[in-house]
């Protein structure tokens, strides 16, 4: 099997070790210096003399995405089961962090006593930036309740409040109102999901229960993902869509590509009816002080256009992922909203995971797995 053959199936790519992740800064490509170079749509073009086609010949298309994490910060319930959380899982991490997270929960609550308004209920805030230039994104939810906990996991509840508009709703009610405007509600399963058919139906089931509706796009939490096991996973869970194969430390081509692709059964050698949606870009990796790139507004936006730059010579998808309670972060939020007015400029076509990989499915005949296959034979 050649090295782009392995890239594009994910066979080059570490699996998780002692339950940890691996270096999601890493990609083959970094050896090459082709990280911000989508390489195999060049060949694919280069090839076939061919770009994919966008609804009214839109150049390229831009998905944006949001990982809803967190609903609220000061909030004494949610805060008090994160504690209970914590100390549940406290055998999955040293005592000190614990102890990190214990303190950062009781700060939270004492400023809920100076402070009306809770600073991560701001979602109407996305939804407008969105709107202005025309784009509807997707919010991947996490579930309610898992089968088996990591420390990681999410633990706000479908029936938490939060303010919205200016009306306390809860969290089922807001993913229903922004299902029913137009966005999209995907899932965003738990640590444990990766490698477990029951827990990724049971969490895709509590989505869908509150929308009463099927749901077919999935990022998985913290891109925990196993290239040998969690394709086959979404695939039994009824998934059509994932966008998870990108960065948590670094932006860029993860396997070499910004089109859409089929995940791949590693194991026996065939092709799986779940797309993947490269996230490309991803204001964690930019912006987090502790690691990854740690850039300010001006160079992210660099980047950013570098990256729009290379997409729309291939007529690719620019993924973006932006978490909502990371609106406090004032050089996160800017740089979301400038880049936003700054990629209208090109006038892509704005479109969430699921009208992007309907599309494709549809008007889009590349399949670059079979493409490589064939070119390296």
């Amino acid at each position: 099997m050649s090295r782009l053959d392995k890239i594009i199936k994910g066979e080059s790519f570490p699996r998780p070790i002692n339950k940890k992740i691996p270096d999601f800064a890493f990609s083959q490509a970094n050896m090459t210096g082709n990280l911000y170079t989508p390489t195999i749509d060049q060949m694919w073009i280069d090839q076939k003399c061919e770009k994919p086609k966008w609804p009214d010949n839109k150049p390229y298309a831009v998905c944006i995405t949001h990982d809803v994490d967190v609903i609220s910060l000061q909030s004494k319930k949610e805060n008090f089961r994160r504690m209970k959380h914590i100390f549940k899982a406290r055998s999955q991490q040293k005592t000190k962090q614990n102890l990190i997270i214990a303190f950062e929960s009781l700060e939270n609550i004492a400023n809920s006593m100076f402070s009306s308004e809770d600073p991560y209920h701001r979602i109407e805030d996305w939804l407008k930036v969105e709107q202005e230039v025309g784009a509807r994104s997707t919010f991947f939810f996490a579930p309610e309740h898992v089968l088996k906990s990591h420390f990681t996991d999410c633990w706000y509840k479908y029936d938490d409040k939060l303010r919205f508009e200016g009306e306390k709703i809860t969290v089922a009610e807001l993913m229903r109102e922004l299902n029913r405007r137009g966005w999209e509600i995907g899932l965003h399963p738990s640590w444990h999901s990766y490698n477990s058919v029951d827990e990724m139906k049971y969490q895709k089931e509590q989505i869908e229960k509150v929308l009463d509706c099927e749901i077919v796009s999935v990022r998985q939490h913290y891109l925990h993902f196993d290239n040998r096991i969690t394709p086959l996973i979404q695939e039994a869970a009824g998934f059509k869509y994932d966008s998870t194969l990108g960065f948590n430390d670094n932006i860029g081509f993860r396997r070499g590509t910004s089109y859409a692709y089929p995940l791949y059964n590693i194991e026996d050698n065939k092709i799986l009816p779940v797309w993947e949606l490269p996230l490309i870009i991803q204001d964690g990796a930019m912006f987090n002080h502790r690691k990854g790139m740690r850039l300010d507004k001006v160079k992210a936006l660099e980047y950013i256009q570098m990256i729009a730059e290379k997409v729309k010579e291939v007529g690719g998808i620019l993924t973006l992922l932006w978490h909502p309670h990371l609106i406090v972060d004032e050089i996160s939020w800017n740089t979301f909203q400038e880049g936003l007015k700054m990629l209208q400029k090109d006038d892509p076509w704005f479109a969430s995971v699921r009208e992007i990989g309907d599309w494709w499915g549809n008007n889009v005949k590349i399949d670059l797995v079979s493409f490589i296959e064939n070119l390296e034979k």
